[in-house]
This record gives structure tokens, sequence and C-alpha cells, in this order.
């Protein structure tokens, strides 16, 4: 059963391109409104409107209605970091990180809006940001006497201020740091700044000690753009449109709320009202700020896979490499609920990614697999991430996909762990309350191990290491009463909060896909675009084929779902579906396994009809449901080096090609580039041996399909 998500009237649903917004949220559901046409309404339940999220047309942006995000919007020209080009986005990521740090100096008074002020602050800032630059570039390698890094030159206090000030104004949205210059040389008009402008500088009225109520700046902003107005008829300019006192008051509604409080009653009163003590900042309902960090285990482990260990003797098992794995752990401020964990050889972004996906989904299949009893539904969307200054963490690609599922990095400069001190002592309990009842633990120093053999003790393998560390969190540790919670236990305290606040909503697959997703680039060809021996297309691919010189796409795709893919054509991104229907749900390990039968057993055959792909790959899916449901599968990962291997060994001249033009998502009118006419450039092989005609496991009618050598 799915809990209720913090929907507000500001979200956009968006089903199959028709948009709609929340009218109003019962004890069961949500009832949705056209926002095109009126009376036209969606009731959906709590479990419907999350299945609803998992589907490829759909996509929810929790903020969207919001005015100062439809300003930033238009002034962008895009709606996620994701479309940006690498260089624009990582001048977003720097900018970010500025603002960041001027917000920590800010909120302990030591830092305030004017240019003597922050003149002295800057140097701080600076070093604060190049710390994390100097992280990013080391490549997670030792850092070494002489190696050269690269920085950005420091912002003046101006311009930081404008930073601050556009950043605020697109109501906490990375969109209002993207630099204007990335849009260079399109002189059209596009929209009217003015007005956005002078109404943001009315709503300062609203940020000082004289705590103006909402309607005394209201009016004042009504003064404001008359009198502006006419000044503008004296000289011949066109008037301003006035906006009316409740979009006033929406805006005032939508400020900062630890930003606003500070502005009008001061840091002391601000710190207070929001507990700004030994622990951090406090959150208020789930997943509004999730802690996040890495952990060297204090355990020595078997360096290997359960399976691999299973037929080796015990002169074999003291052969193997023995070590401590690093642990990445998020952890809801608000209930103390951990909302994900991976294990990894070393710090790298691509374990942190994944986690950032886990986060944002259910893991009660990870909790059945390895044997607990309770459930790990504990999941939402991203607000705000607090990290430390780990090279994952200030990766480019970490923090571009945070933006993109809607949610924003924090990163408290050196010296302060309590801002991060949810995510801290939970480490700490893990080493006095598991690491003890485990062989092989290396305690907390030399002093305190003595001569325990904590090498020659090791006997546990990474599979058996995470399996422990998931059932002591969700059996345990989730049912335990906490000291921080008043003696509740943080799955209550879960399900209280998320019955009376609701929590930050699920994020949409497509919006899941774009953020986290496996990126390529593919050629474009007649049928569309060829991954892992897979054609995917839709029909703004097909567009793009005939009428743009490009020829060439990013891509990103779930490596647990191969059914549909995300394409990016130009800075729009959109859902294609693979031709062939057997693969939707089909993951990437289920089909690989597939593949590598097919071509020991049919490697002489030239033509396959799609029928055998189907049967092989239910066959295989049947004979490995108990592995899957055992706890080493269900947390199996696919590296890089591992997908570049399997591409070169494996998929490198693989196609499945279906001849039956109606199996094809085809628009009305003939594709003659597509399908009348092969393109030479896919490196057809035009030898065809004709196949038995046979009926797909779904009722269809037959299909032909052959496999050619063709280039992935």
């Amino acid at each position: 059963m799915n809990l209720p998500f913090r929907v507000s009237v500001f979200g956009r649903l968006t089903i199959d391109g028709r948009k709609y917004k929340l009218d109003r949220k019962t004890d069961f559901g949500y009832h949705f409104e056209d926002f095109d046409e009126t009376g036209r309404n969606l009731s959906l339940t709590f479990d419907e409107f999350a299945e609803l999220l998992q589907r490829p047309d759909v996509t929810f942006d929790p903020g969207y209605f919001l005015p100062e995000r439809q300003d930033v919007r238009m002034s962008a020209g895009v709606e996620a970091i994701a479309s940006l080009p690498d260089d624009v986005r990582s001048e977003v990521v720097w900018r970010f990180s500025w603002v960041d740090g001027f917000y920590q100096f800010e909120r302990v008074d030591e830092a305030k809006r004017t240019d003597f002020s922050l003149q002295s602050v800057i140097p701080s800032i600076e070093a604060h940001v190049n710390k994390q630059a100097r992280a990013a570039q080391s490549n997670w390698r030792n850092p070494r006497a002489g190696k050269k890094n690269v920085y950005r030159d420091p912002p003046s206090p101006r311009t930081l201020r404008e930073w601050v000030k556009r950043y605020e104004k697109a109501g906490g949205s990375p969109l209002g740091l993207i630099p204007g210059t990335h849009r260079s040389g399109n002189r059209t008009a596009r929209f009217c700044l003015e007005a956005s402008r002078l109404l943001g500088e009315c709503l300062e009225a609203y940020l000082t000690r004289k705590r103006l109520t909402k309607k005394n700046v209201a009016d004042v902003c009504l003064d404001r753009f008359k009198t502006v107005n006419e000044q503008r008829l004296v000289e011949g300019k066109p008037e301003l449109t006035i906006p009316s006192r409740r979009k006033v008051e929406r805006a005032l509604s939508e400020l900062d709320p630890y930003f606003t409080c500070v502005q009008r009653h001061g840091v002391d009163y601000a710190n207070r009202k929001f507990a700004l003590y030994e622990e951090g900042v406090t959150a208020s309902y789930p997943m509004e700020r999730v802690e996040i960090d890495e952990w060297c285990v204090d355990l020595i482990t078997i360096l290997a896979e359960r399976g691999a260990l299973d037929h080796l003797s015990p002169e074999e098992l003291a052969k193997l490499d023995r070590g401590r794995r690093w642990l990445y752990l998020a952890i809801d401020c608000a209930t103390r609920c951990v909302v994900g964990m991976r294990l990894a050889e070393k710090p790298n972004c691509q374990d942190a990614m994944a986690l950032l996906s886990d986060i944002t989904r259910d893991k009660t299949d990870i909790a059945i697999a390895a044997g607990c009893k309770s459930t790990w539904h504990h999941y939402g969307g991203l607000s705000s991430l607090v990290t430390d200054l780990g090279v994952a963490f200030v990766d480019d690609a970490f923090r571009s996909a945070v933006f993109d599922a809607h949610g924003v990095v924090e990163t408290p400069r050196g010296g302060l762990p309590r801002l991060r001190g949810r995510v801290e002592r939970i480490f700490r309990t893990f080493g006095t309350a598991l690491m003890p009842l485990l062989a092989g633990r290396t305690f907390s120093d030399p002093k305190e191990r003595g001569d325990y053999p904590s090498e020659e003790m090791a006997s546990l393998s990474d599979d058996v290491l995470m399996e422990i560390l998931i059932r002591f969190v969700v059996d345990v540790y989730h049912n335990m009463p906490h000291r921080g919670l008043n003696g509740e236990t943080p799955n209550n305290c879960w399900k209280r909060f998320a019955d009376k606040m609701g929590i930050v909503p699920q994020l949409a697959e497509t919006t899941r896909r774009k953020a986290f997703g496996v990126r390529y680039r593919r050629r474009v060809f007649g049928k569309g675009v060829r991954l892992f021996g897979i054609d995917y297309t839709c029909q703004a691919l097909r567009e793009f084929y005939v009428h743009d010189r490009r020829r060439h796409v990013h891509l990103k795709v779930d490596l647990n779902d191969l059914g549909w893919i995300m394409i990016q054509i130009g800075k729009k991104w959109y859902a294609a579906r693979a031709l062939q229907k057997c693969f939707d749900a089909v993951s990437y390990e289920q089909w690989e396994a597939t593949a590598r039968q097919l071509r020991l057993k049919h490697k002489a055959e030239a033509v396959l009809q799609e029928k055998i792909i189907s049967d092989a790959l239910h066959a295989i899916i049947q004979k490995n449901s108990e592995e899957e449901r055992r706890f080493g599968a269900v947390l199996k990962r696919q590296t890089p080096t591992g997908l570049r291997r399997a591409r070169e060994d494996l998929f490198q001249g693989l196609s499945i090609e279906t001849d039956d033009p109606e199996s094809f998502d085809l628009p009305p009118e003939p594709d003659l580039f597509g399908h009348v006419i092969p393109s030479s450039d896919e490196g057809e092989d035009t030898t065809e041996v004709t196949a038995d005609q046979g009926q797909s496991p779904t009722g269809d009618r037959p299909r032909t399909s052959k496999w050619r050598i063709e280039d992935d």
C-alpha cells in the first residue's frame, strides 16, 4: 500500500501530453482537473497514482505552476539541467556551490548582502568551493604534491549577490543559475523580464524588520507598478501587466521559510524556531531532507560474491583477497528511516548514483530477498540532499542527477559535522550495535583492536555482509525506539508523518530515467536507434531521421526494464519503445543471459524468429525465478566496464529485424526512408534466410525476425 505523497496545487501531472493540476486531496487519493479543458477530472487512489508514475508517457513536476518556476523556465529555455551541454551544466553546478556556500555563512550571521561583507567572506567561500573542485578532479586517487588542478575565478560581490537573487526568484530552482550566454545569438523576443524583475523588487519589502503583512506588500506592489507604468507612458513604452493581489500573496507564501524568518526576525530567533542545534537542521515531513554519506565498514571481508565461494576448499578460501568495503547510506532526517544503502569496492560516482535511484523507489523486494520480516517502503522524491565533500558527491554527474530529480544538494563547509548529524550517528550505531556481532571487525583504532586477527577471522562475502546490514536496518533499527524521536520507532514515525504531512511526491518513471539512467550516444537509422541489439523508435525520432541533418542522439536506459528508453532530441526528451514487445519489463541481466544462450545455440543460423527470442527469454526468467529472489541476484549491478565488454563481446553485430510492418510503430503515411528503402549505412546483410512461421506467446500473428551482423 502506498502512503500519500505531498502533492500540491502547483504540481503538473502530464499523461500522454494532457496536463492536469490537483483539484483536491481526500483520505483515499487525489482529484486532478484538466488544465486545458474545464470540467474534465481524473480521480486516482494513492496506489493508482504511484502505479501511473511508472508509465513512460507520464511525467510529474511538483512545482511546475509556481509563478517563479514558470518565469525561470522561459528565461532558461529548458526544463531540466540534463538538457544543457556539459560545459553549461558544469557552470550551473559551480554557481550553485557558491550560492550554497553563501547561505551557510549567512545562516550563522557571518555574511550579509553588502559589498563590504561579501568581499570579506568570498575568500572563505572560494576555499570551500575549490575544495569541492579539488575532490572532484582527484578522480578517486590520493592527492600528490605538484598535481595541477583547474579552478574558476571567484565572482565579485555584485555577481554573487545577483546569483543569490536569481536563485531565490527561481523558487530555489538551479535553473535560475543557468548563464544567459548559453542562448547567445537568438535575437527574437521571447518574453518580458521587466515585470518579473519589478515584482521581485517589490517582494523584498516583505523581507525586512518592519514585518509588513502580505496585504501591505500587495498594496506597495500595486502602487509601484502604477508609478512605473505612468513613467513608461511618458517615455512612450508599453505598460507592464499589473500582478493581482493573489499572485503577490502566493509568491510570498513560497519564499524559503528559514530565509524569510531570518530577514524578518533575525538569526537567533530563526535558529530557535528551526532548531539549528547540534543535530543539524530539522525536517518536518518524510523526504524533506535526506543526509547521505560514505563509510569504510569496520569489518574485513572476503572480496568476492557469495556464489563464487560455494565450491572452494578451505585452502582455496584462505588464499582469497580480503579487505574493507565502503557503504553508501542515505537517511531521512524527519523520521530517521534509512532510505537507501549500497556497498561499494571503493568510493565512486556510479554507486552513489545507484543509491539516488534506490532512494526514490520501494525497496521491499530487496528486503524480502534478504529475508526481512518488515517491508522497506521508505522512499519518495528528492527535496534537499545533504552531502560532504566526498569525490562522488561533488561530481557534476551526481549533482546534475539530483537537480533533474527536482532536488538540491547542500554541502556544509568543513568543521560542522552537526549539520549532518543523523547519518554520522547511524554509522556509530553500526559500529557499536552490529559490528561486535560479526567476525573480522577492525575496531575503531589499533589500540582497541589489540592482537585480534581481523584478516584471519574474515569469513563474510560481499553479499552476506550486505544482507546482514539490510536485515539489521529493516527488521531491527526501524523497529527500535529512537532517542531522537522521543522513544518512537522510525517506522511509526514515518507512518505518522506520512499520514499527517504527506511525503515528497514520488518521481515519475520518465524523470527517474532521465536523472539516473545509463547514458549512451547512438546513430539514428531507418528503424530508430539500436542498443544491446534492440531497436527503439518513436514519432519524434522518425521525424528527426527524415528532417534533421544530424545522425546521432543521446539516450538513457534503465537496465531493469529494456522495454522503453528516453531519447534526447534537441533540448527535449522523448520515450521510445522497443519494436519487439517481448522486451517489456525484461532486465539487462535477463536479456544478456538469453543472448548468450542463443549465440551458442544458433551461431550457424542467419535467421531467427522473434518467437524463438520470446521463448528463450521466458525460459530464462522461469529458470532463474528462484535465483532472482535470492539476495545476491536482486542486488546485482552492472558496471560501465562490464557494459562495454558485453557490447564488444556479445551485442556487437547483433540485431533483430521485424519484417511485419504492423509490428513497427509506424506513422499513417509510408516512411520511405526507414522501411521501404533500407539505408545503406546500416550495414544490412542483404542475404536472407526464411524462417518457419510461428505464433508469438502474446497471441499476435506470426512475425519473422532475423539476426544479422550490424554495428550496435
